[in-house]
């Protein structure tokens, strides 16, 4: 199954509300299809060096980050720090955890990470 059967599969059809591109590339074709008509897209990636054909009469609202100009700017890095809180406090961003170390296990949480066996990154928090 590719992503946009995937997402019309998991949403009854309609397609996301939201499509986070952190690749772009020519890639990003398949990602505007399985947004829903009126969604948003926001393309903050730079990973896949191709270029980006620009979405052209797609009725999306999009929002696009090429660099990290923007974490200079204090009242920008607080909106974002405002909208990233607000979607996680309502559920809309729910972050990925695979596996929760104890503080004293942290050496064994690095080797987790050195044999590739995680997903995404390693956060340490004390609490």
């Amino acid at each position: 199954m590719d992503v946009v059967e995937a997402v019309r599969h998991h949403t009854g059809g309609t397609g996301a509300d939201i499509v986070l591109d952190v690749v772009m590339g020519p890639g990003q074709q398949d990602l505007l299809k399985a947004a829903r008509p009126g969604g948003t897209l926001v393309a903050a990636g730079f990973l896949d060096p191709r270029p980006t054909p620009f979405p052209r009469s797609t009725p999306l609202t999009i929002f696009s980050y090429r660099s990290f100009e923007h974490t200079l700017d204090g009242v920008v890095v607080k909106r974002m720090a405002a909208f990233l809180n607000a979607g996680v406090r309502l559920g809309a961003l729910r972050p990925a955890i695979d596996k929760v170390f104890a503080l004293n296990d942290v050496l064994e949480a690095h080797r987790h990470l050195v044999k590739r066996l995680h997903a995404g990154k390693k956060i340490v928090v004390t609490v």
